[in-house]
């Protein structure tokens, strides 16, 4: 397998920009003085996510380009576009959702700190850091989670959702460590190199895949811990968009990112398969019978996450590819209609 060539410094740069973008307009909009200007720099956010990803898009021609931090192929700009454009949607209508609220201002800027985390899992080169973004999208969305604060059903189970989320880092964090030992590195684009070389993952680097795997089903709200996606429906409607179209599909692109050492660790397939698979058929016979709306949309999310665990499994991750985008386009639309 060929190595992707390094990225130049301009094109890095403009890559990492959304997270930076990102960062500065959460900070802007939590002091700013008025709404309008919150939701303005919010605004910069998707923006910013865009215009990324139309630069990766043209400069990596169909070759993927990285180095120790960023890696610019097909897959970043299809994900950066995503996001952009969800982006965009999301934070447009919340500006007029949220007209009035008093934690507007904080709910504009953990929404441009919740996109900028997520530009970072996509464009990050690095396991760690991958892990780093994940988290610092899970914490920026729980500040949403918990913005109807009077509401103690919201809160109970953004807490819950928050513990899970901190066993799946537990198990990322276990997975750097595993890849370390194991293959000596924890760049994606050296991963994916060495598996390909050998042919056959270290048994240590085995481990690493199957701690991924875990990680992504937790934060899936794949079965047995899919009880936190069913009760969030006590969050603004914005923020279940966001969550449903955006924040659970990033288990697909950290595995997309990491597919070709999935494809050598028997034991995650397995896992991913196994866990999907179930979730799929309980979720969707669940979801029939569901009289509200959006509770019959949460446990579709469960359903749908639960079939691209599959194809990720099978190695089908084009088709994951093709499901991740149809399915945050399909929810932003169910939620925001």
């Amino acid at each position: 397998m060929t190595s992707p060539s390094s990225p130049s410094f301009a094109l890095a740069l403009v890559v990492v920009a959304p997270t930076v973008v990102g960062t500065v307009a959460a900070a802007i909009a939590a002091r700013s003085s008025s709404a309008q200007r919150a939701w303005r720099a919010a605004r910069a956010t998707p923006w910013s996510i865009l215009g990324a990803a139309v630069v990766s898009s043209a400069a990596a021609g169909g070759a993927a380009r990285a180095n120790s931090w960023v890696r610019v192929d097909a897959v970043t700009a299809i994900v950066l576009a995503l996001v952009g454009l969800v982006g965009w949607v999301v934070v447009r209508f919340s500006a007029r959702y949220l007209a009035g609220d008093p934690g507007e201002r904080r709910a504009a800027s953990r929404f441009a700190a919740t996109l900028g985390a997520v530009a970072a899992v996509a464009i990050a080169n690095d396991l760690a850091l991958v892990a780093l973004a994940w988290a610092a999208t899970s914490l920026s969305l729980h500040g949403l989670l918990v913005h109807a604060s009077d509401r103690p059903v919201a809160v109970a189970v953004a807490h819950k959702k928050f513990v899970l989320a901190r066993v799946a880092d537990v198990c990322m964090v276990g997975a750097i460590a595993a890849f370390a030992l194991g293959e000596g590195t924890t760049r994606l684009d050296r991963l994916a190199a060495g598996g390909a070389a050998d042919g056959a993952l270290s048994p240590t680097a085995h481990l690493g895949a199957v701690l991924v795997a875990a990680a992504v089903v937790l934060k899936c709200a794949q079965l047995p811990f899919h009880g936190w996606l069913i009760q969030v429906m006590e969050a603004p409607t914005p923020v279940s968009a966001l969550l449903h179209a955006g924040v659970v599909n990033l288990g697909g692109v950290v595995l997309l990112r990491l597919a070709p050492v999935i494809d050598r660790a028997p034991a995650a397939q397995s896992v991913l398969v196994l866990v999907g698979a179930t979730t799929a058929v309980v979720a969707a016979l669940v979801m029939t019978t569901r009289v509200s709306v959006k509770v019959a949309l949460a446990w579709s999310t469960c359903a749908q996450m639960g079939i691209m665990l599959v194809q990720c499994g099978l190695g089908l991750w084009e088709l994951a590819l093709v499901h991740l985008v149809a399915h945050s386009l399909y929810k932003a639309h169910a939620f925001l209609r």
